[in-house]
């Protein structure tokens, strides 16, 4: 089974995916952290592309609070059914996309990405092409939130990358649910984003992913990217 029908069995029996209406509270703080920088006018009608956007709760969170235009793009069939379910608004175009593929997307159209927890899925050769895209879309002044898992001080994920290594560097494949992910060291993060964009801000940080009943302690970068376009 390859990692798209494991994400889509996954968001229809949703044993690690969470179900929350609510916006992740990560992607907050770098909202926050936009505004109270200003860095971009989030009130002057911009367009968002949400890699990644499961249920759409933070795709409608731009579109409801900010009149953002959106795009929400998952490769899961059942997300994004849900999505334009319980997250539907005429500002967000809601589609089945794999975010390792080329963006069907104008050169400097985008005024934010938001990747939350998504890229991590990617194979060596999409994550290549998914950063290239990324850089060609963001507009100049526009800004990129990634977050992601880490490897340092998660034994965890250590752990599994020893016990079921994905085949690619710093892969494992989730015992459970038979999906692929990459866990991330800073160094090998900024090595690979900065070719094409640049890293501004980068933060670990450690919370808990729910498994079933079981909650597992793991550690995670919060990123926050520039366009190096002018």
């Amino acid at each position: 089974m390859g990692n798209q029908q494991s994400w889509n069995q996954e968001y229809k029996r949703s044993q690690l995916v969470t179900q929350s209406h609510k916006p992740q509270k990560d992607f907050l703080r770098f909202i926050k952290w936009i505004k109270n920088n200003k860095h971009i006018d989030l009130y002057s009608g911009v367009t968002v592309l949400d890699l990644g956007c499961g249920v759409g709760r933070n795709s409608y969170y731009m579109a409801d609070h900010y009149d953002a235009s959106v795009y929400g793009w998952d490769f899961s069939e059942d997300a994004v059914e849900k999505a334009q379910k319980f997250h539907g608004h005429e500002l967000i175009s809601y589609q089945v996309r794999n975010i390792g593929e080329p963006f069907p997307l104008e050169d400097n159209s985008i005024d934010m990405i938001l990747d939350v927890t998504s890229s991590n899925a990617l194979n060596e050769k999409q994550r290549d092409l998914y950063i290239r895209e990324c850089a060609r879309v963001l507009k100049p002044g526009g800004y990129m939130y990634v977050r992601t898992l880490a490897k340092e001080g998660d034994k965890n994920a250590q752990k599994m990358v020893m016990e079921f290594p994905g085949g690619e560097y710093n892969t494992y494949k989730h015992p459970q649910l038979g999906v692929i992910e990459r866990i991330f060291s800073g160094p090998d993060f900024k090595k690979l984003y900065n070719q094409h964009l640049e890293v501004v801000r980068m933060e670990r940080k450690t919370g808990y992913q729910t498994f079933g009943k079981q909650a597992y302690k793991r550690n995670y970068w919060n990123v926050y990217i520039k366009s190096k376009n002018a």
